[in-house]
């Protein structure tokens, strides 16, 4: 792994109203690492990636990508985007279009590529996770991970450098869940640097380089998966991990 580091967050703050949802959090992210961040529901886990990835504007501190300042507001989200992805719970597509137009759509209007170039492209993620035959399929003739799935393409054909997942299989039927996992598992084995978002406590143990522990706006923990879920350093991430039972995720 490259010691470069990608992402760079300094005393990030961010407030709705007279709530503060984000207090001081500070991380750097190397290149080819894997984050996982977890945490109660409602702690900022997901405010803090839509802050990375522009979707937010906040209100204290900054983000720094290749040490380059991208949390002014003078930076476009649609450069954003083309270098830091992102895949939400929700699938977002567009329901009028077919499956590869969902995925060649940004990378022609945004990225100006060439339709056949990106077409090719996206033909080649569709094998990849399975889905080849779907290429002319609409939205609703799709099940819930294949279009989770679909959403993860149409993020990577942009060739960004970092992906964000955010809760990707919280809104999946359990036997959906495992197959877009895969599709994280096997950008592992890429090198891609993630930061993921996942109550999934097994498939954080399996990927992580790092975990980070949120809770009320802060770190509490961060920590290598063996030591935090083994024998977590403070108190309120061994209360939080003993609300589970998970067995363990094999990568393969």
């Amino acid at each position: 792994m490259e010691n470069k580091t990608l992402l760079r967050i300094e005393h990030l703050k961010k407030t709705f109203g007279d709530h503060t949802i984000l207090k001081d959090i500070s991380m750097e992210v190397k290149k080819g690492e894997v984050i996982v961040i977890i945490g109660p529901s409602g702690c900022g886990k997901s405010t803090f990636l839509r802050c990375l990835n522009h979707l937010e504007t906040i209100d204290g501190g900054a983000v720094y990508f290749k040490d380059e300042c991208i949390s002014g507001k003078n930076i476009s989200r649609a450069v954003i985007c083309q270098h830091i992805g992102m895949v939400f719970q929700s699938y977002d597509l567009f329901n009028h279009l077919t499956v590869i137009d969902n995925i060649t759509l940004a990378a022609i209007q945004v990225q100006h590529r060439k339709k056949a170039e990106v077409e090719q492209a996206a033909r080649r993620l569709l094998a990849r996770v399975g889905l080849a035959d779907k290429e002319t399929a609409y939205p609703r003739q799709l099940s819930g991970g294949q279009k989770q799935r679909i959403a993860m393409i149409r993020a990577l054909i942009l060739n960004p450098e970092v992906m964000l997942f955010d809760e990707v299989t919280a809104s999946l039927d359990p036997e959906m869940v495992r197959e877009v996992l895969d599709v994280i598992i096997g950008l592992t084995r890429q090198g891609m640097t993630m930061l993921i978002v996942t109550h999934e406590m097994s498939f954080a143990r399996a990927v992580a380089d790092r975990i980070f522990f949120f809770d009320d706006g802060q770190i509490i923990e961060e920590n290598v998966p063996e030591r935090f879920f083994d024998k977590p350093g403070t108190e309120r991430a061994g209360q939080f991990l003993n609300s589970f039972k998970f067995n363990s995720v094999k990568v393969k």
